[in-house]
C-alpha cells in the first residue's frame, strides 16, 4: 500500500520577522516526512506537504509550537477584536504624550556627547525595548537554541562555562552591529547630508520602527509588507554559514548581517551620521542595549512561563511603536514639516511657554525678545512681523545638553551652536504665520508666531515718544561761562566746546539764567563729510555744523541736553540762578544720571529753527 501526500495549510501566530519565517521553514524541511513547507511571513500562513504514514498533522504542529510559534484556530485567525485594537492604540497614544510632555527622551543625550550626530542615550534605549523583538525572533523562552553548544562548553568550568556561549554570541553579535555601523557610516560620509535629508532617514528609520512594532503586536497583518528587508540572496547565505557553523561567536557575528527591522532601522540611522566612527559608536550603544535581554531574558522566562514572556514581548512592542513614532515626528520636524508639539500645548507655565517672551521690547526699530535656555525645552515667542528682531537666549552653566545645544531655525536659515551664557539670534521675519523650530535632532521644538499687528505684552513706546540712548554724559571736565559784553556793549555769557571723534570735550558746561549766551562748537571730527547735525530736543530744533567754529545763541530759561544727529555722542547744558553759590559736585552727580534718550526724527525742526540764532 503506497503512501499518502497531504498538503495542509496553517495559520501562524507570533512571526515578527522574516526570520520567523526562515526558521520555521528550514525546521520543517529537515523534519523526516515533512516533504515540502513554504511559509509566509507577510500572510501568516504554512502550506505544508507531508506523508501520513510517517508524521502527523498533530506532529506538525508541535513542532511549530516548540519553537515558540502557534498554530491559530480558526476563531483565532479572525485576529483581535475592535476592543482590543483600540486599547492598544490608546495606550500607544497616551504614552507618547506622556514621553513627548516629559521630555525623557532628552535627557538622554549626555552633554559630552554634544558634538555627534545622534543622541547616543537613545540609541540605547531602543536597543533595551527593541531586544524584545530579538528574543521573539529566536523563539522566546527557547531562546537557547539559537546559540549552538560543543559538549566542551557544556561539561566543567562550573557556572561560567554555562553562560559562556551566550556571553560569545552576544559579544560576536556587538563586534559585528559596530562594524557594520562603521561601514555605513563610511558610506554616508561619502554623502552632504543636508539637514532636510537627515530628517528624511531619520523619518525612514521611524517609519520602520512602527511597523515592526505593530507588526510585533499582530493587530494590523496588511503592514507585514512594509517591514524592510535584507535581500533573500543574502539572507539565504547567512543562515547557511549560521547552521555550518558551531561558534557562538561566529552565529553571532553572522546575526548583524540578519534581516532584523530594529537593525535595519538602525542601520538607516547610522547612515544618517555621515562619519564612519560617529555610525560605529551609535551601532556598539544599540547593540549594547539589546544584550540584557537576549543574555537573561531566555533563563527568566523559563521560571516564570511563557504567559509572562508574551506580556513582556506585548509591552516591549508597545514601546517599540511609541519610540518610531517619537523618532518620525523628529524626522518630520527636520525636515521642515510643522509638527504639533504635545509637549507645549498644556495650559499654564511661565511666559515664555505660552509664547509671550517675559522680556520684550523694540530699540531702534529692532523687537528684542530676552529667553533663558533649559535643558528640555525651547520658549515659544512671539513677533511683528517687517520688523528685525534680535533675539537673546542666556544658557545658564549646566543647561545644555546633546541635544538641544544647537538649534535649527529652517525657514531663516539659521543654524546656532549654544554657548554658556548670553547666545544673539537675528533674523527678520516678513510673512505672518508660524514658524517651526527644534535641535538638530528634532526632539525639542519650539514656534515662533508672526503676527500682522503688535505683539500683546510689548513694552516698546509708541512711535512718538523717545526710547532711551544708554549714553551716559562723561562729567569729568565741565565748562563754566564766562561773562563778557557783545559789540553792543549788552552783557553775555560764552562758553565753548570741541567736537572730536570721540565726542564732546567738554561734554557739560554751566550757565546762568537769563543772560544771553554765545555757544562756540568747533567741529574737529575727521570724517570727510561737510558737517555733523546737532540735536536740541527741548527747543525741537536740529542744526548744521560745519567744520571748525561754529557760533550759536540762545537765551537760557532750563538745563537741557543735546546731541549729535547720530546719537552717538551727547552733552548737557546746565541753567543755574547764582554762579557764585552753585554746587559743582551736585551738578556732576545730576549730569551723570541723566537719562539720555534717542528722538524720533519728526521731533525736530530743520535747521535755523527758534534755539539757537
Amino acid at each position: 500500500m503506497g503512501s499518502t501526500v497531504k498538503t495542509k495549510g496553517l495559520r501562524i501566530g507570533g512571526m515578527t520577522c522574516i526570520s520567523c519565517q526562515n526558521k520555521i521553514e528550514k525546521k520543517l524541511r529537515n523534519t523526516a516526512g515533512i516533504v515540502n513547507a513554504e511559509v509566509s511571513y507577510n500572510e501568516g500562513t504554512a502550506s505544508v506537504t507531508y506523508d501520513t504514514d510517517m508524521i502527523s498533522y498533530q506532529s506538525i504542529v508541535g513542532i511549530i509550537e516548540h519553537l515558540d510559534y502557534k498554530v491559530l484556530t480558526d476563531q483565532e485567525k479572525q485576529g483581535m477584536n475592535g476592543g482590543k485594537v483600540t486599547g492598544i492604540l490608546l495606550i500607544i497614544v497616551a504614552l507618547y504624550m506622556l514621553i513627548q510632555q516629559t521630555g525623557l527622551l532628552n535627557l538622554l543625550s549626555p552633554g559630552q556627547l554634544a558634538d555627534e550626530s545622534m543622541s547616543y542615550g537613545m540609541l540605547f534605549v531602543i536597543g533595551l525595548v527593541t531586544s524584545v523583538h530579538c528574543v521573539a525572533m529566536c523563539g522566546g523562552i527557547n531562546l537557547s537554541q539559537c546559540i549552538p553548544k560543543t559538549s566542551e562548553e557544556t561539561t566543567g568550568g562550573g557556572r561560567f562555562s554555562s553562560l559562556r556561549p551566550t556571553f560569545l554570541y552576544n559579544l560576536g553579535r556587538v563586534v559585528s552591529y559596530t562594524a557594520v555601523g562603521f561601514l555605513v557610516g563610511a558610506l554616508g560620509s561619502a554623502v552632504t547630508f543636508s539637514t532636510t535629508l537627515q530628517g528624511v532617514l531619520k523619518l525612514a528609520a521611524g517609519f520602520f520602527m512602527v511597523i515592526m512594532g505593530i507588526n510585533m503586536l499582530g493587530i494590523f497583518p496588511w503592514l507585514r509588507r512594509l517591514n524592510p528587508r535584507m535581500p533573500a540572496f543574502i539572507a539565504k547565505r547567512v543562515h547557511k554559514q549560521k547552521s555550518k557553523s558551531s561558534s557562538p561567536f561566529i552565529v553571532g557575528l553572522l546575526n548583524g548581517f540578519m534581516p532584523c527591522g530594529p537593525l535595519q532601522a538602525m542601520q538607516i540611522y547610522a547612515l544618517s551620521t555621515g562619519n564612519s566612527f560617529s555610525g560605529a559608536l551609535s551601532m556598539f550603544l544599540f547593540s549594547l542595549g539589546t544584550v540584557p535581554l537576549m543574555f537573561g531574558l531566555g533563563a527568566l522566562s523559563t521560571v516564570l512561563g511563557k504567559k509572562f514572556a508574551g506580556k513582556i514581548m506585548t509591552a516591549g512592542a508597545v514601546l517599540v511603536v511609541v519610540l518610531g513614532m517619537s523618532m518620525v515626528s523628529q524626522g518630520l520636524s527636520l525636515s521642515g514639516v510643522a509638527v504639533p508639539d504635545l509637549a507645549y500645548g498644556k495650559s499654564g507655565g511661565s511666559a515664555d511657554e505660552q509664547g509671550n517672551p517675559a522680556d520684550f521690547k523694540i530699540e531702534d526699530g529692532v523687537q528684542v525678545i530676552k529667553s533663558t535656555l533649559s535643558s528640555g525645552r525651547y520658549p515659544n515667542i512671539k513677533v511683528q512681523a517687517g520688523i528685525p528682531v534680535k533675539w537673546i537666549i542666556d544658557a545658564p552653566k549646566g543647561s545644555i545638553n546633546g541635544c538641544n545645544n544647537r538649534m535649527i531655525i529652517r525657514d531663516f536659515g539659521i543654524e546656532h551652536t549654544f554657548q554658556t551664557g548670553e547666545n544673539v539670534i537675528e533674523f527678520n521675519p516678513e510673512k505672518t504665520g508660524k514658524v517651526s523650530y527644534s535641535c538638530w535632532m528634532g526632539m525639542i521644538r519650539g514656534t515662533i508666531s508672526i503676527t500682522d499687528g503688535p505683539v500683546d505684552g510689548q513694552t516698546s513706546e509708541p512711535a512718538d515718544k523717545p526710547v532711551p540712548a544708554g549714553y551716559t554724559i562723561p562729567t569729568d571736565e565741565i565748562a563754566i561761562a564766562e561773562e563778557s559784553t557783545d559789540e553792543y556793549g549788552n552783557p553775555i555769557q560764552k562758553i565753548t566746546m570741541e567736537l572730536t571723534d570721540n565726542g564732546f570735550k567738554p561734554a557739560a558746561a554751566v550757565v546762568k539764567s537769563g543772560v544771553d549766551v554765545e555757544w562756540k562748537i568747533i567741529d574737529s571730527t575727521t570724517e570727510n563729510n561737510y558737517g555733523t547735525n546737532l540735536l536740541v530736543p527741548d527747543f525741537a530744533t536740529q542744526l548744521s555744523l560745519e567744520k571748525g567754529e561754529n557760533l550759536l545763541y540762545f537765551t537760557p530759561a532750563g538745563s537741557f541736553d543735546f546731541s549729535t544727529g547720530d546719537n552717538a555722542f551727547y552733552g548737557y547744558i546746565k541753567i543755574v540762578d547764582d554762579m557764585k553759590t552753585m554746587d559743582i559736585h551736585a551738578i556732576k552727580e545730576e549730569i551723570k544720571n541723566f537719562k539720555t534718550q534717542i528722538w524720533p526724527d519728526d521731533t525736530f525742526q530743520g535747521a535755523g529753527g527758534s534755539c539757537c540764532q
